[in-house]
């Protein structure tokens, strides 16, 4: 795990149903790992959607959250949880007057990595709606979504004996356009170390380094209009990595609140952070707002060495009334940066 902190300024199993719309799903759960280099199940984790009749629901999502630490059934043992990740498979099913969407036009990420004390997307805001408009009244609609599932392999696997066991407790909640829950179910996936008897991986090498000039980030407030408009930052080449494999950045603010020496604050969460670069291939990159919390920035997928270079953008949202009431006065905070293999 690398880390590196900088300061940024800022002057001045049950089931239930919404509507007509009814979420459930089953795995296949048990996977063995027998190999340094991991192991796939590609019929893992099954869900549907399901309804009778005319309906129309954009922007619905899918989350899954690990509910506990991936812990051996002896205790003694632990993977990280950043070592799990889902894949799309397939859609299927039955819908009106349009067949069912693909995963592609669902806009579905192709590989979601599970995080510890936090809940991640599957599908994130879906760019198809669950859509039936069928010609003979209470038509029936089906959506059925298949999802893999991987464990990162690893020399972290050489630590753990062989047919040691692990139950992953994981809970999956979709949402309808408005975030209200659609469904909740959980799902235990059990995974077994087998007897390993390849060579293992060559260790990671990760370095991560904030430059001179992004060390200390400083937004602006010196006009009407930067408050009207929002107001950002953006440090050229501010974020610096090497690895020699698969890697995820994150960053938390160490305080939850921007601190003036004259103790006025504001909340963290008026700052927006993201990151840009030239190498957008086989990397994802999550806009975020600042928090207290460990948030992902970037995933890639990217395992030979390669060195990547990050313009980091710093803004405001226009017209936040928590900016245009602030006291005027310089307000401070760190933030940490940190990247860790997947």
């Amino acid at each position: 795990m690398n880390r590196y902190s900088i300061l940024i300024t800022l002057f001045f199993i049950p089931l239930f149903c919404v509507s007509q719309v009814t979420f459930n799903s089953w795995v296949n759960s048990y996977l063995q790992i027998n190999s340094y280099n991991g192991n796939s199940n590609p019929d893992a984790y099954t869900v549907t959607f399901s309804a009778n009749g005319n309906l129309n629901m954009p922007n619905w999502k899918l989350s899954a959250r690990l509910k506990k630490n991936i812990v051996s059934e002896d205790g003694k043992f632990s993977i990280p949880s950043n070592k799990i990740s889902f894949q799309t498979i397939t859609t299927s099913g039955k819908s009106e007057p349009n067949p069912v969407p693909t995963f592609s036009q669902i806009g579905a990420p192709p590989n979601v990595f599970l995080q510890e004390n936090s809940e991640t997307f599957l599908i994130p805001n879906s760019n198809a709606a669950l859509f039936n408009r069928p010609q003979r009244e209470n038509g029936y609609y089906n959506l059925q979504l298949k999802y893999g599932i991987t464990i990162q392999g690893g020399a972290y696997l050489g630590n753990i004996p062989a047919w040691t066991r692990f139950s992953v407790p994981v809970e999956f909640t979709a949402y309808d356009q408005n975030n209200a829950v659609i469904g909740k179910i959980s799902h235990d996936f059990q995974f077994q170390i087998g007897n390993i008897t390849d060579a293992p991986p060559p260790a990671d090498q990760l370095t991560l380094k904030v430059n001179m000039n992004a060390a200390n980030g400083v937004l602006e407030f010196k006009t009407m209009q930067d408050y009207n408009n929002g107001s950002s930052v953006t440090y050229t080449d501010g974020l610096l990595v090497t690895s020699s494999s698969n890697f995820q950045i994150k960053v938390r603010s160490l305080q939850t609140n921007l601190q003036s020496a004259r103790g006025n604050s504001i909340p963290v969460d008026v700052i927006h952070l993201t990151l840009a670069t030239a190498a957008t291939t086989n990397q994802r990159i999550f806009p975020i707002v600042l928090s207290a919390a460990n948030q992902t920035l970037v995933q890639t997928n990217s395992a030979s060495k390669s060195s990547f270079k990050y313009d980091i953008k710093y803004f405001t949202m226009a017209q936040d009334s928590r900016l245009i009431n602030a006291k005027p006065d310089d307000y401070t905070t760190t933030l940490q940066y940190e990247i860790t293999p997947q």
